[in-house]
């Protein structure tokens, strides 16, 4: 099933909040985006299940070398597709500058794939699971 452009837009809304949210480290308002049993493997492979930890690990994530300075420039939505009419999956790829990695090399930009399943509750799209693969070489 394919999502119309409200819900298109809808989704595209929250994953510019979640990316401006992560940006300015602003961990309540990126808590909002999240489904309470929300879950997560980071593109360095990391897990975490519920809206709380993954808040602690994007919080834990920010602050190792690695990211410190990283900044995700786009989160660019590649396909929208609904399972049903209050549950899609979100292929996209993010874009960051400033990522260092392994830690102690030069800062540089990297692009990975990442998906998304996101849910509909209470007339807002949230976001309910994250999958990201490592960037690019």
């Amino acid at each position: 099933m394919t999502a119309d452009k409200a819900v298109e837009a809808a989704i595209a809304d929250v994953l510019e909040a979640r990316r401006t949210a992560w940006n300015a480290g602003d961990l309540d308002s990126y808590r909002q985006l999240l489904t309470e049993d929300a879950d997560v493997v980071s593109a360095t492979g990391r897990r975490s299940a519920g809206r709380d930890a993954l808040i602690a690990l994007s919080a834990e994530q920010k602050q190792q070398p690695s990211y410190r300075d990283a900044v995700i420039t786009a989160t660019q939505i590649d396909a929208v597709r609904l399972v049903t009419p209050d549950v899609a999956l979100i292929d996209a790829t993010y874009r960051m500058t400033g990522v260092r990695v392994p830690a102690d090399s030069e800062a540089r930009p990297v692009a990975g794939p990442i998906l998304f399943v996101m849910v509909e509750q209470g007339g807002a799209w949230r976001i309910a699971s994250i999958r990201a693969l490592p960037p690019s070489p």
